[in-house]
């Protein structure tokens, strides 16, 4: 797998690298690596390669040729007849006898597997209605697709499926990941993903500078707030949460007490009387403060001991928590704002933006998000674009929720944090996501846009850690043990 120092590889730095290199010898190891790993599976069997006229076609041609000089049986199929071939993939469709190309597919029963070298990532538009019609059929036979660098009919910068896309067993592709092997819709047509070495140099990355990164310990633990013997509660922060109504206080108690269990010294719940009645037999470890008059807010965030303030999980949308959003972010450099205070602005959101900062932290949902940025930014189909143009509009860290969580800053720094945790969509999931990016942030702590990376990956690496069965509860009751791995993460590489 990658490291997180790796990073996702869009189409225009793949064609830096051709540049960079020789492509005739690229696309040879690209197809002889596709040839691996289908031989890994494959001894001997009839298959299709469907090739089109760019260099992933090439990719197929040069595997189909080593495939067939392992002894297997195979038909090329190149539906774009019409279209001019690139110099590469001529270069290798023309090494390959005329017999072996088809000019059309009469029967998919007669193969046991298709290599897709249609598109990869050259494909920016829908495809033709017979292309389309092409990969339905095939889709629907339930052979085994392998495709090369990315399933053909997915957009490789934007994830969007266009139209039709194939539906692949395996995916092969080459140097690194790419943006849609970790971004829904696209990942899930990827199948399992395998990444080959065809000889590109590491050094690449100081050429081409992609800001775009996969979420991983190497890119923030150095920064992570391990307690050291000399620390007191106080020395380890004091999050401020803001609880809703009485009846509405188990968002803010599973916030609460996930920071506790991250590493905050100290968690101050801030509630009304009638509430602090209900919220105290229920929380043990945990502070309470009690607002009786409106400037009892204020005066707690001045206490030079807070760290940082979650506001929103579990408050209600209502203009008490805008107050309190917004008196929280001009006494406080480290808030995460999330859930109802974001819901809050969805009116008047530069009501909110004038007050956030490159060090305030956003964490919306996808409906939070739409709210708050309008269908303009939300029904962007490239998740990662969307997030940063939000976060120049907020001026702030945006963490836009999900699957395929993504993480973006206002300078367009982008961490993208894909995890196979399909039972943390369960109430209070980001309750505890949300407690446990506050209780990181702060001014002798991580800086924001770590934390909320480091927040991401703890959470979603504790969803598949525990898998079927998980409630809210269970993640905060292993935290301990993920915390323990980043500590072993250290020592392994040091």
């Amino acid at each position: 797998g990658l490291v997180g120092s790796e990073m996702c590889i869009r189409d225009r730095e793949k064609r830096e690298f051709l540049r960079l290199g020789d492509s005739f010898k690229l696309m040879e190891q690209a197809g002889e690596a596709c040839a691996k790993q289908i031989i890994k599976i494959y001894k001997k069997n009839r298959f299709v390669v469907v090739c089109g006229p760019g260099n992933n076609g090439g990719d197929g041609y040069v595997a189909a040729d080593l495939l067939l000089k392992k002894g297997m049986e195979i038909d090329i199929y190149c539906p774009i007849s019409k279209a001019r071939e690139s110099n590469d993939n001529l270069y290798y469709k023309q090494k390959l006898n005329k017999s072996l190309f088809v000019s059309k597919i009469r029967s998919l029963s007669n193969y046991c597997y298709v290599v897709d070298a249609l598109f990869g990532t050259g494909l920016s538009r829908t495809m033709s209605n017979d292309l389309s019609s092409l990969v339905s059929k095939i889709n629907q036979s339930k052979l085994d697709v392998f495709s090369v660098d990315i399933p053909s009919g997915i957009n490789g910068d934007t994830s969007a499926v266009l139209g039709e896309a194939f539906k692949a067993s395996k995916t092969i592709t080459f140097f690194n990941k790419k943006k849609c092997h970790y971004l829904y819709p696209g990942k899930k047509y990827c199948g399992e993903i395998v990444v080959e070495d065809i000889g590109i140099k590491k050094n690449v990355f100081d050429k081409i500078m992609p800001n775009i990164k996969k979420n991983d310990p190497s890119l923030w633990i150095k920064n992570f707030p391990f307690p050291v013997s000399s620390d007191h509660k106080y020395s380890r922060g004091m999050l401020v949460i803001n609880t809703g109504p009485q009846f509405q206080t188990g968002a803010a108690r599973l916030a609460g007490r996930s920071a506790m269990r991250v590493g905050a010294g100290a968690v101050t719940m801030v509630c009304d009387e009638e509430t602090a009645k209900i919220l105290e037999p229920q929380i043990s470890v945990e502070l309470l403060s009690v607002i009786k008059e409106k400037n009892d807010f204020q005066k707690l965030l001045k206490d030079k001991r807070v760290s940082s303030v979650l506001i929103g999980p579990g408050n209600g949308v209502n203009d008490e928590t805008k107050a309190r959003t917004l008196m929280a972010l001009a006494f406080v450099d480290h808030c995460v704002i999330d859930a109802d205070a974001i819901t809050c602005f969805e009116n008047n959101p530069e009501e909110l933006f004038i007050d956030t900062y490159p060090h305030t932290i956003l964490t919306p949902h996808e409906g939070e998000f739409k709210r708050l940025f309008g269908e303009g930014i939300a029904l962007m189909e490239d998740k990662v674009l969307k997030c940063v143009e939000a976060a120049k509009l907020a001026g702030s860290i945006v963490l836009l929720k999900g699957a395929d969580t993504v993480i973006a800053d206002p300078e367009g720094n982008v961490v993208i944090n894909a995890s196979e945790a399909p039972y943390l969509a369960t109430a209070g999931s980001g309750d505890v996501l949300a407690g446990i990016i506050a209780s990181l942030v702060g001014d002798n702590k991580m800086n924001a846009f770590d934390a909320a990376c480091a927040g991401a990956y703890i959470h979603s690496k504790l969803g598949e850690m525990i898998g079927p069965g998980l409630i809210a509860e269970d993640l905060i009751d292993n935290i301990p043990l993920m915390i323990k791995k980043l500590h072993s993460y250290v020592a392994e590489s040091k």
